[in-house]
C-alpha cells in the first residue's frame, strides 16, 4: 500500500531527475554556443580599415601582483611607480 512518505518520496525523485534534467541540458546548450563561436569564420579586416594595415596586434602577457612593503597597494612590479614614501621600492 502507499503512504504519504513513499509518495513524497517518489515526488522528490522525479523532481530531482527533473531538474538535474534541465541543468544537464542547459550546460550543453552553452558548450555547443561555445563551439559554434570558436568554429564561426571570424570576418577578415576592410582593406581601408586601419586595423588591415596594423598586422597582427598583440596582447599583453599577465603579471603577479605584488604587495608593496611600504604603502601596502597591490602592484604589478614591471610598470609600478612610487608611492611618494622614502621606502618605497617602487620609486626609481
Amino acid at each position: 500500500m502507499l503512504s504519504f512518505s513513499k509518495l513524497l518520496l517518489l515526488a522528490l525523485v522525479i523532481g530531482a531527475v527533473w531538474f538535474g534534467w534541465r541543468w544537464f541540458q542547459r550546460v550543453d546548450a552553452v558548450r555547443r554556443a561555445q563551439l559554434r563561436r570558436q568554429a564561426a569564420p571570424q570576418p577578415a579586416p576592410r582593406p581601408d580599415s586601419p586595423a588591415a594595415s596594423a598586422g597582427p596586434t598583440r596582447t599583453a602577457d599577465a603579471e603577479d601582483m605584488e604587495k608593496c612593503p611600504e604603502c601596502g597597494a597591490w602592484v604589478a612590479p614591471r610598470s609600478a611607480t612610487s608611492c611618494g614614501r622614502a621606502g618605497c621600492p617602487y620609486g626609481r
